[in-house]
Parts: structure tokens; C-alpha cells; sequence
């Protein structure tokens, strides 16, 4: 009964999506960038405007927010995966459209998350508790439905989209989201002021809800095959593909398979890595540059130029990756994160400055790229979903310690710089791992 089902649908899709004038992935590839930004109010940066006023709110320490943070974005992590799974059986519309209407309603939950923790007070639970269970739910909400799995959703149906050409696509895609991602503090900051952060909140919910929605049921689909189409349907095949580096795996790898391949690890923890030093950075981006008497308008301008340096990056990185191979540009990634890492050391200098929008900014754009072009390449496109959910279900916890360890060694030294030492430790370890361990993609070739 399923598969007629299906059989219905792709011959109502292809009714119309087949007889286009042009190759319906292009469209794909919109969507999928305008999902990406949609999970923005899901996201670090996106969370980082509203901090503070939560915790005036809330009556919370900034370690209780960080606290609190970390256990709903870990909560998210636990459970992303089978997302995943649910990706490759069921697609990426009604899964998109979930997660929207879930993500639309958390922020509602957060905009009245203090008369939430006044009413559980009133039941006997101590305010610090209520007000901690409250902010943790909302934080596993748009963490899980907006930087899970609507981002996961987006990127995974772009990337099934294309082949030969997924590394322009993903470059394209990255002109939009990688600037829109950096430069989206400054937006939301502006709506702050203008109409207050409940407001805001309650604006963002409303945007998601009554025009996202409607979006994601008119465009998103899957992948070609059910629309009737054959990948990358009259596209021409690049030249440059005859050297074979951008190809996809010629070995269809599930889950379990991948986990085999030193690589995949490496891999998924440098992701995860960078994950928590940037989320860490765009948290408490505010206080970082308050400890040298930078006000909160000043401090969220440091993202334009990071969001140059990452747009040009990420498109750099995306047409090479139709052309060398991938284990190239994860050599640029790792020293990325070591740049980055030396930067939270000397922020108050001019060179740390510099070292700031040159090491987030191509860390950015690269991680952007790399979570979409890596899993088709090294492990193909039949279990997408699972391969890449597992990871995002590292970067997600990932992202989630990152806050809270920031605000431990803050809490302990008075000062960030620490987390620049620990940082470049551990990205130095990261660093040789890349260099000295084979890619799966030089194992499939």
C-alpha cells in the first residue's frame, strides 16, 4: 500500500516538476538555503541576542542559562539521529513542516517562559528550579526543531539533489546562508530594540509559522527520482570530473559501515569541535567583549566581516570540492580552528582582531560546506540520512557544551582567554588526526 502511495505522488509531482524548462535541483537549492536560514532563531546566533534578557528574566546566572542551554541542546543531541532515519523514510517535506510548527511554538513557549516558571513557582517549586526547567525545555525545542532538524532536513535534501555539481551548488547556497548565519545578530538586535525581545520572539514564531510553512508545502522535495527526474537531469558533467575527486562513493555505506573508517570520526569530531568553540564564541559574545568595555551594538558588528571572510570561504571551498579532494580542504578547516583558537587569546590587540575574522570566518564557511558535501562523497547518497544525523547528533552536543564550558572558565578566571589555550590544544590534536589518517574518499576511489 506504501509503495502505490509514493507511486501516486511521484506521478502527480512529475505531472508539472518534469516538464519544467530547467532542472528543478536550482529550486532545491533555494529552498533548501532559505530552511537553513529559517532555523536561525534555533540557532547560537540567533539565541545570543535574546541571553541576556533571559536572564534578567528568569532571574537566572549566566551559568544557569549556559547550565540550562547545555542540558536542552544535549537532550537534542540524544534523539537527532533518528531524525536522520526518519529522513530517508519518510522526506524532507513533512518533516520540514514539522519541525516549523514545533519551532514556531518554542518560541512562543520562550517568550512566556517567565509567567510559565511564575505559575510552577506557585505550585511550591523553588523559582531558580522553575525557571531552569522552563528555559531547558525551550532551549531542547529550538535547538531539536531548528538547528536539527530543519537544518539537517535542508542541507540533506540539497545535497541529494546534486552530484557532479553539489559543490557549486553548495557554494551558491553558501552566499546566502553563510553571510545570513554571521550577520544575523545585527537584524535581530535591531527587532530588539525596536519592539522589545518578547516581541521579537513572538514575531519571529509568526514569520515561521504563517509564511516558512506555506513555503516548505509548495517546494521541498526529496530528492529527482521522486519527481520523476534522473540526477542532475541535463546538466552538463564538468570537465574537471574526469579526474574522479568529485564523484560521489562508488560503495553505498550505511550507518554502521561508516562507523568502521577512522575517518568518519575524525571527521565528525572536528565538526563537533568547531561547533563548540563557535556556539561557545556567538553565546556569550556579548560578555566576551564586555571584559574589555565593549557594549552589546559594538560587540555583534564583529560578525559582518566574519560574515565576508566565511561567504568567500565557504564558496571557495564548495568549487574546489568538484575538483581536489575532500581531505584538502579539511587540512584548511583544522588550521581554521587552530587560528581561531590563538585569536580568544589576544582579543584586546589588534592582531587577535584580525586572527577573529580570519580564523571564524573561514572556519564558518568551511564547517557550512563540509557538512554537505562530505557524506554524499565519502559514504553515498542511499543512507544519507542516518550517516549525516549521527553526526549532527555530535555537532548538537557539541554546540551544547561549548556555552557552558566558556562560562566555567569565565566563572573560574574571570577571564575567556583560557578557553583560547584549551582551544588550541585541542585543535592541534584535531589537526594531525586530519593529516595523518586516510579519508574514506581515497579508499573508494
Amino acid at each position: 500500500m506504501k509503495q502505490v502511495k509514493n507511486t501516486a505522488i511521484g506521478i502527480q509531482q512529475r505531472s508539472y516538476i518534469s516538464r519544467l524548462p530547467f532542472y528543478y535541483g536550482w529550486v532545491i537549492l533555494i529552498a533548501g538555503a532559505v530552511g537553513v536560514l529559517a532555523s536561525i532563531p534555533g540557532q547560537t546566533m540567533g539565541v545570543s541576542v535574546f541571553t541576556d534578557h533571559l536572564i534578567t528574566s528568569l532571574q537566572l546566572s549566566r551559568v544557569g542559562i549556559s547550565s540550562a542551554y547545555m542540558v536542552g541542546t544535549l537532550g537534542s543531541s540524544l534523539i537527532i539521529s533518528y531524525a536522520g532515519v526518519l529522513f530517508d523514510r519518510y522526506g524532507a517535506r513533512p518533516l520540514a513542516a514539522v519541525a516549523v510548527v514545533f519551532l514556531s511554538l518554542f518560541l512562543l513557549l520562550l517568550v512566556f517562559s517567565s509567567n510559565i516558571s511564575a505559575l510552577l513557582s506557585s505550585t511550591g517549586i523553588p523559582s531558580p528550579i522553575a525557571a531552569f526547567m522552563v528555559v531547558g525545555f525551550g532551549f531542547f525545542g529550538i535547538r531539536f526543531f531548528g538547528q536539527g532538524v530543519l537544518t539537517l532536513v535542508s542541507r540533506g535534501m540539497v545535497a541529494k539533489w546534486f552530484s557532479t555539481h553539489r559543490g557549486l551548488a553548495t557554494g551558491l547556497m553558501g552566499l546566502t546562508t553563510s553571510f545570513g548565519f554571521s550577520y544575523a545578530p545585527q537584524p535581530l538586535q535591531h527587532l530588539v530594540s525596536q519592539f522589545g525581545w518578547r516581541s521579537a520572539l513572538g514575531i519571529l514564531s509568526a514569520l515561521l509559522m504563517f509564511l516558512f510553512l506555506p513555503f516548505i508545502l509548495t517546494f521541498f522535495r526529496s530528492d529527482p527520482e521522486s519527481c520523476g527526474l534522473e540526477m542532475e537531469q541535463g546538466l552538463a558533467k564538468p570537465k574537471q570530473n574526469r579526474s574522479g575527486h568529485s564523484e560521489d562513493a562508488h560503495v553505498e555505506l550505511d550507518l554502521k559501515d561508516a562507523k568502521k573508517h577512522a575517518a568518519y570520526w575524525v571527521i565528525i569530531l572536528s565538526l563537533g569541535y568547531w561547533s563548540l568553540f563557535n556556539t561557545a564564541f556567538t553565546f556569550h559574545i556579548v560578555s566576551i567583549y564586555g571584559e574589555f568595555g565593549i557594549d552589546a551594538s559594538q560587540a555583534v558588528k564583529i560578525f559582518l566581516p566574519i560574515s565576508v571572510i566565511s561567504v568567500i570561504s565557504r564558496f571557495l571551498g564548495s568549487y574546489l570540492s568538484d575538483r581536489i579532494a575532500i581531505k584538502y580542504i579539511y587540512i584548511v578547516y583544522g588550521l581554521s580552528l587552530i587560528i581561531a583558537s590563538i585569536s580568544m587569546m589576544m582579543l584586546h590587540t589588534t592582531t587577535g582582531t584580525v586572527l577573529v575574522i580570519i580564523g571564524y570566518g573561514i572556519g564558518t564557511g568551511l564547517f557550512g560546506m563540509l557538512n554537505i558535501v562530505t557524506w554524499p562523497k565519502l559514504y553515498g547518497r542511499k543512507h544519507l540520512g542516518a550517516v549525516s544525523g549521527f553526526a549532527m547528533s555530535v555537532i548538537v552536543a557539541g554546540s551544547a557544551i561549548g556555552p557552558w564550558a566558556f562560562s566555567m572558565v569565565y566563572r573560574f578566571t574571570h577571564s575567556y582567554q583560557g578557553t583560547g589555550l584549551i582551544g588550541l590544544v585541542i585543535s592541534s590534536f584535531l589537526m594531525l588526526a586530519i593529516l595523518f589518517i586516510p579519508f574514506s574518499t581515497e579508499q573508494n576511489k
